[in-house]
């Protein structure tokens, strides 16, 4: 069974779903930043105090791991598409959705703190959307907006992978 993947802007609805989807389907989900930080046993916000770089490469390392599962929602951090060889490698098992939220619903929920690209604040939202909303759109397999309607998200995913998987989800 291929993995369902989830990409998306910080605050775009990722984990929520995931979590939505595990419990549907009995699917064990995978966050990848939690994933990243039980595999190095470091906090981002740490890692990032290193360098993007250190995190950056991180990241890499774990998407190439959990490339080898089947059958798993893999939520992802938000700059995930920043290196094309991550993509490459959820793709190898998987079907990638960018979940797209507006940025307006976003900056009225997030929380910046845990989140080291938002320290300057919301508008750092705008200028992230702006930088990676192309490149979210080329890595999709699917694009999904999430304007309020979980069930209508979740029943869209489901639906999709009906076409991947001959057992049902």
């Amino acid at each position: 069974m291929k993995n369902i993947v989830l990409i998306g802007i910080m605050g775009s609805g990722k984990t929520t779903f995931g979590k939505i989807l595990s419990q549907k389907t009995g699917h064990e989900m995978i966050d990848l930043d939690d994933y990243l930080v039980n595999r190095f046993n470091m906090s981002i916000p740490d890692m990032f105090q290193i360098s993007e770089d250190y995190f950056r490469n991180n990241e890499t390392t774990c998407c190439q791991e959990v490339s080898e599962l089947e059958g798993k929602i893999i939520s992802t951090g938000g700059g995930v598409i920043k290196r094309p060889e991550n993509i490459g490698y959820l793709k190898k098992n998987g079907v990638v959705f960018y979940i797209d939220r507006p940025i307006e619903d976003i900056a009225k929920d997030v929380n910046p703190s845990g989140r080291p690209l938002l320290k300057d604040g919301p508008d750092k939202l705008y200028a992230l959307d702006k930088e990676r909303r192309d490149k979210y759109m080329s890595s999709c397999d699917y694009h999904i907006i999430n304007d309020g309607s979980l069930e209508k998200v979740i029943d869209t995913i489901l639906d999709i992978m009906k076409k991947y998987d001959k057992s049902p989800l």
